[in-house]
């Protein structure tokens, strides 16, 4: 009984494997060279750079619209507080108005302005 051996696979007799562990052992016909596994790294450096420059820009495109937004809150909140003094003292003004003070005054007669 003749074994033949490929290029690929190599028998159990002939690498004297023991008991329950894998007969086949994996011979990889294509030798790459330093050079080309200089250009494969060079290659998988590149892809992930652009990967990595793709994610930085999309984040800055996320600042500018938080900063917008923030612009905005802050203009929607100087407007709240300028409308909250206009409120109270259009209120302060009603409420001098239908006062008891304010009901028992009598409007001036002689009116002088002073003029320099």
């Amino acid at each position: 009984m003749s074994y033949t051996r490929t290029a690929q696979f190599t028998n159990r007799r002939t690498t004297n494997w023991s008991r329950n562990q894998n007969t086949v052992q994996f011979v990889s016909a294509v030798k790459l060279g330093p050079v080309t596994h200089t250009v494969l790294v060079a290659l998988m450096i590149t892809v992930l750079g652009l990967i990595y420059l793709t994610q930085a820009t999309r984040a800055s495109g996320y600042d500018y619209a938080a900063s917008d937004i923030t612009d905005k809150i802050s203009a929607l909140t100087e407007q709240k507080k300028d409308l909250e003094v206009e409120n109270a003292r259009l209120t302060a003004l009603q409420a001098v108005k239908n006062s008891s003070v304010a009901k028992s005054m009598t409007t001036p007669t002689d009116v002088q302005h002073v003029t320099e």
